[in-house]
């Protein structure tokens, strides 16, 4: 998995925390680059047009637990 943010808590971040805050990095993207919604441009860590790590994380961190929530009914 891709970096996570630091948190300045004591406590070990829990995966509903990890998710809110990449709910806030998907709302940057989405509210900053509004002529290309969830794209690259929306945040400070945005390098170039085609690369944003903080975005990359929150897109396969919310892949992960939709995965975990709604898993292939067979």
């Amino acid at each position: 998995m891709g970096k996570v943010p630091i948190v300045s808590i004591d406590e070990p971040v829990s995966k509903a925390t990890e998710l809110f805050m990449a709910k806030r990095v998907l709302d940057a993207h989405w509210t900053r680059a509004l002529d290309r919604p969830w794209r690259v441009g929306g945040c400070l860590e945005c390098q170039g047009r085609n690369d944003c790590p903080q975005l990359d994380w929150a897109i396969a961190l919310t892949a992960e637990v939709a995965a975990l929530m709604l898993p292939k009914l067979t």
